[in-house]
């Protein structure tokens, strides 16, 4: 458990420090990642990597369309 935390912390500090270059994640995207990866540490990284991207994808797209949403309000008013 102490691992994960400080895995976790890590970062979630990494992620504050680099925010506009690192990708769009949540703390759970984080913790679901780090859950399935560190039990298997012999594991593929790409497989990581691409479930990363992914839902890196779908925070992107969640975002964007909050968004729209947010400007479409604002211009009914």
């Amino acid at each position: 458990m102490a691992l994960v935390s400080l895995a976790m912390l890590f970062v979630l500090k990494e992620r504050i420090a680099h925010a506009a270059s690192v990708p769009l994640l949540s703390t759970r995207d984080i913790v679901e990642l780090l859950n399935d990866y560190l039990p298997r540490r012999g594991g593929p990284e790409e497989e990581v990597y691409e479930d990363l991207l992914r839902r890196h994808r779908q925070r992107t797209q969640a975002s964007r369309s909050h968004a729209r949403a947010l400007r479409r309000r604002r211009s009914e008013k």
